[in-house]
């Protein structure tokens, strides 16, 4: 009997045994993981300053806190590059005119009678002439006729039938995306209006708006009565009388947006005259003028700002690739044009800092060389200006080419002209936020990343969360452990006292 309590003894004891050596190898594994997820030198912290994990450096243990790894954040020079422009001979194109608004004299030209095709530059025409007979705050309706007359592939400003929108939306449609639909709807509108302010149209022109059967262009005056025309070809009947209204004789529109025709041409000459007219209103240069435009609600388009266009003269924001040097001191704004007929081109109206005024008209850049517009442009805009100063080396202008670079905000809501120089700082700077003074040099400081200062030694844990955590596990396992031994042993003395068993050795 003896014998068997001795053999379940041993039995017992063995077995809490092994329920403490698999408790210690349990603590042992969650030690083992825990210290795992634990951050070393190099690893992931949490950040209690900014409640975020960060990146620490290695630890140096002459000081016993982690080193911040410093980060150079200066430029490296990464921005636009200088640019070099073609020569003006270097320049492909079919013709050119440069002409001073001021003096009235050419600056510089190359077949500015050559017959070329508009494409949407006439569009500047179109404008002018909405800017004559419209009410810019009148509401109209976009009509079937004028959205059926568009065509496929073609630029759109975006309007729908039915749409009821102010005149003066559909300008900035008409000259920054270039929208045909845009066109043929002011042309509509213009048709009625001069009906309604000037009556019936003349039945004789210099020369026919609709084109005859034989495609020919007769010189002499014709009886065709106009009234009859569709509201888009009286449009260009009304175009082609001020075209002669402006003496101008080598023009003849047949459409309001410049879609090809071969009866509807023009010059490098005359359309800068026909430019030169339009400027004299000043709503044809604000609209010109502005880079971008958010379009209002209406009763198609629920939201403000249902659609952004962007004026496809890259000078605009660009004005710094004509060059400091030619004493071009702002690009206005103009009007480019492109099919594949006509090839691309634009007009577009500079001021010289001796205040000159200087229309640039460049027609029939080969289509397939489209890319090169701004470039081309800009060449020929450069040599215009340079000229120019060369006959009145004055400054009348002051600044550069970027001080007056074209911006698009509510009517007093543009820049106050006084400038603040504004520092980058790192996110640990209280003042990253606040504008500094007015620094005594156009000079911009350097960017720089400040060093943190060195924190309070926090002891061992560190104020580490996720450390505090694991050594509390590990004192809580270590604690029932004490606990269940302490149990165990004092069970087996009272079963060894009660049963009289001596101590069982191992």
């Amino acid at each position: 009997m003896m014998h068997r309590t001795n053999r379940e003894e041993v039995r017992f004891a063995r077995r809490n045994f092994r329920r403490i050596g698999k408790a210690v190898l349990s603590s042992i594994l969650v030690a083992v993981i825990s210290f795992g997820m634990v951050p070393s030198a190099g690893l992931l912290a949490y950040d209690q300053s900014t409640s975020e994990v960060g990146v620490i450096g290695p630890t140096d243990p002459s000081e016993g806190t982690p080193a911040t790894t410093q980060i150079d954040g200066s430029s490296k020079g990464v921005g636009q590059m200088d640019l070099t422009l073609p020569s003006l001979d270097q320049v492909q194109c079919a013709s050119y005119f440069c002409f001073d608004r001021t003096t009235r004299e050419v600056i510089i030209s190359k077949n500015e009678n050559k017959k070329i095709y508009p494409a949407s530059m006439t569009k500047i025409l179109t404008l002018a002439l909405a800017m004559e007979y419209l009410d810019p705050f009148e509401k109209i309706t976009v009509s079937k006729t004028a959205m059926d007359a568009t065509t496929p592939n073609s630029t759109m400003m975006g309007l729908v039938t039915g749409e009821e929108i102010e005149v003066n939306e559909i300008y900035y449609g008409l000259m920054l995306p270039s929208g045909n639909d845009a066109a043929n709807v002011l042309a509509e509108e213009i048709a009625k209006h001069y009906k309604s302010t000037k009556g019936v149209l003349p039945t004789t022109t210099p020369k026919p708006t609709q084109p005859p059967e034989n495609g020919e262009i007769s010189a002499g005056p014709t009886t065709e009565d106009p009234n009859t025309f569709s509201l888009i070809g009286q449009f260009a009947y009304i175009a082609n009388m001020k075209i002669r209204d402006l003496g101008l004789t080598d023009s003849h529109f047949m459409n309001p947006n410049g879609l090809q025709n071969d009866n509807h041409y023009t010059t490098a000459h005359d359309l800068s005259m026909m430019f030169d007219y339009a400027l004299n209103y000043r709503d044809f240069c604000t609209v010109i003028h502005a880079p971008t435009h958010f379009f209002k609600a209406d009763n198609k388009h629920p939201f403000d700002g249902w659609k952004v266009v962007k004026n496809t003269n890259n000078l605009l924001t660009d004005p710094w690739i004509i060059g400091e040097d030619c004493h071009c001191a702002e690009v206005y704004g103009g009007k480019t044009g492109t099919t594949k007929v006509a090839g691309t081109g634009m007009t577009v109206l500079t001021i010289n800092e001796n205040g000159h005024e200087i229309i640039t008209c460049v027609c029939g850049i080969p289509y397939d060389m489209s890319d090169h517009q701004t470039v081309y442009v800009a060449a020929v805009v450069r040599e215009a200006n340079l000229k120019c100063w060369e006959k009145d080396p004055v400054k009348r202008v002051e600044g550069n080419i970027m001080d007056y670079r074209a911006y698009n905000v509510p009517d007093g809501e543009g820049p106050t002209g006084e400038k603040s120089e504004i520092t980058i700082s790192g996110p640990e700077d209280p003042k990253a936020t606040e504008t500094s003074a007015p620094a005594e040099t156009s000079e911009t400081a350097p960017l720089t990343t400040p060093t943190p200062e060195p924190e309070e030694d926090s002891g061992f844990l560190g104020g580490n969360p996720v450390l505090i955590i694991v050594v509390l596990t590990l004192a809580a396992i270590a604690l029932v452990l004490v606990i269940f031994t302490a149990v165990s042993v004092a069970r087996a003395k009272r079963r060894r006292k009660r049963m009289g068993v001596r101590k069982i050795k191992f």
